[in-house]
This record gives structure tokens, sequence and C-alpha cells, in this order.
């Protein structure tokens, strides 16, 4: 029977990949796998094959897999130098036929494993573009703190150029850059103060980078990037969302100092309520309305809907009918109506 051979072009590059069943006990899981890096960090005396048990979809996976009987789709491994496989793409499968051949020693069907095999001289940036490809491109989709894992160790690990970088994860370079500096500071800064508590802490510093508050609160305090993984770490900030408003938060300096200052578990809370007090539109639909309303009503944008107001009396009547509501809505509220200039009919003509 002829040896089955795949061929693919990374880097202007003809690699072809043999098609075969690798005995299972001699397949390595890769500890810098994107997927389960950061929680090495979490766990760096954990086996390999427990953290990856640790992330919820790979129970799943295990049950399925052993009610397909095998795989559907083979793992990438490439060879080494003392006759073993490293795992490329498909350390969760391979952890799955690992568990299932220890269950089940007998059971042929876990003995050997599925895959497409990698010769030592390709080398570890193809294979980073190879997973970079299959990730974004195909059908294989990685979670955001996996792609940005993934730009971290094209970047750092590597040496690649953002350039370079932008096109095989296709994205733009800014995109590239910040994912870049938002991982790197949470494994380099956030990781060693809380090691344990990396997992799903990712919207909290990709949130940072987005912000330019944010940004610039870091170029010009040189404390606020360790005070800020101190506010994640310890449950300060809570949840990612909240992210939107620690700009705003920050800039008051009521709510700031009760951000700050408070206990931990009320302290968002307490400083949305000094934010609310010294500015109504925070935290009320109704205000916010009122204020787009203003915005619009003072735009210069707005000399299309002036010009038919003037020569249409439904649209005259609307306004009427909101003025109306406003006056009526100011009485119930105690709030004295302001004297205004000429007269005011209140009923539309």
């Amino acid at each position: 029977m002829d040896r089955m051979l795949d061929e693919t072009i990374i880097g202007n590059e003809k690699i072809v990949t043999p098609l075969e069943d690798v005995t299972i006990d001699l397949v390595d899981l890769d500890p810098g796998n994107t997927r389960i890096r950061y929680r090495i960090g979490m766990h760096p005396d954990k086996p390999l094959d427990e953290l990856i048990f640790g992330i919820p979809e790979v129970k799943g996976l295990r049950r399925d897999i052993a009610l397909n009987g095998g795989l559907r789709e083979r793992i990438i491994v490439q060879k080494t130098k003392d006759g073993r496989y490293k795992v490329i793409e498909g350390n969760c499968r391979a952890t799955c036929y690992r568990s299932l051949h220890k269950a089940e020693p007998d059971d042929p069907r876990w003995r050997q494993i599925p895959a497409r095999i990698l010769g030592e001289d390709v080398d570890e940036k193809k294979i980073a573009i190879l997973l970079s490809d299959m990730h974004v491109a195909q059908k294989i989709t990685w979670d955001a703190h996996e792609k940005a894992g993934q730009v971290y160790r094209m970047v750092h690990d590597l040496g690649m150029i953002y350039d370079d970088v932008a096109i095989y994860m296709r994205q733009g370079k800014s995109t590239v850059t910040r994912l870049y500096n938002a991982y790197a500071f949470m494994m380099e800064t956030y990781q060693p103060l809380y090691p344990e508590k990396v997992a799903g802490k990712w919207s909290f510093f990709d949130e940072l980078y987005r912000s330019k508050d944010l940004k610039e609160e870091m170029t010009h305090n040189p404390d606020f990037g360790e005070q800020f993984c101190h506010w994640v770490g310890d449950g300060r900030l809570r949840k990612g969302i909240e992210m939107r408003d620690l700009p705003k938060i920050l800039a008051n300096p009521q709510a700031r100092e009760r951000f700050e200052k408070g206990k931990i578990e009320a302290a968002f809370a307490e400083a949305m309520t000094a934010l609310e007090k010294a500015d109504p539109e925070h935290g009320s639909d109704f205000f916010k309305q009122l204020a787009k309303m203003r915005e619009n009503l003072t735009s210069a944008a707005q000399v299309k809907e002036i010009l038919r107001i003037r020569s249409d009396k439904k649209a005259r009547a609307k306004v009427v009918e909101t003025f109306e509501a406003l006056v009526d809505f100011m009485r119930l509220a105690d709030v004295e109506i302001p004297a205004l200039d000429g007269d005011v009919k209140l009923a539309a003509e």
C-alpha cells in the first residue's frame, strides 16, 4: 500500500506531510501550546494532561471521541530527534486518546492516533504560520485570549515583526500591536502577582489597551499598571464590562476615592453612585436620552429637520407635543419652569 502524503505551502516552501497512525505512547504534548501555556504559569507543578482536562470542553471531547470510536480529523505532530513526536495541533485530542488508552489499554482503537507528520526541518516560524492559518482562516477557532497568546508567541518568542504577524493573523497592524501589548502586560506583570488568578481575566487587559484614557493614565502614572493588576486580582474589578466605566470613575475625584479606598466588594458600586450624583447621565437611560436630545437640538446638522418643521404641520405638532410633555414632567418633578422670551403657544397650529 502506497504511503499517504499531504502537501501544503508555508512561506513559499512546499511542505510534505505523511499521514500515518502514530503510537500514542510516543506522542508528547506541547507545553508551549497557545491554549495551555498560560495555565502552566498558574499551576507549574501539574502534569499537562491534568491541566488540559481542566479546559471545560475537553471532557466532552473525550466522550465524543469514545462514542465515535476515533478522530474525525488528524492531529498534527512533528517528529523529534529521539524518534518521538511532539503535538503541534491537537493537544486536547491527544490528551483524550492518552486517557482512553490508559483506561482501556487492550483496546486497539486507542493504541495509535491518526496524525499528519511534520519533519524535523520545519522551523517554529513556519509552524506558527501554519497554526495561524488553521485557526484564523479555517474552521478551528481560537478564543480571544488564545489569539492574543499566538500573537505574543510570534512576536516575543519567534522574533517576527508586527507587519508579518498582521498578515498571517488577518488583522490590522494596530490590532496586532494592541493584542501583543495587552497579553504581554497580563503575562509579565499581572501573572507574577496573581499566578492562580489568570483564567478568565483576559477581557480586563484587552479593554485596558482599548481605552485611550486608561493608556494615557499608564503613561503618566508609573504606578498605575501594578495598581490596576491589584484591582483585577483582589476583585475590586469583578467583571470585564466594568472596564467601560473605569475611565469615568478615575476622572472624577470623589468616585475615584471611593473606588480606590472603599471596601473591595463594594468599591465599584460606591464609585458609580458618586459618579451618578456628579452627573445624572451615568446609570440612567432617561438622562442619557435627554442628553442625546439636547445634543440634537443644538447641532448644526439638524438644519434639514428645522426646515421640515417650518413647513410641515404634522412635524410641528410633534415638536409641540414633546415640549408640552417635557413641561408637564418638569411640573411633576417640582422643577421651576424658566421664563421664555416672547409668547409661547402650547398647541400646534
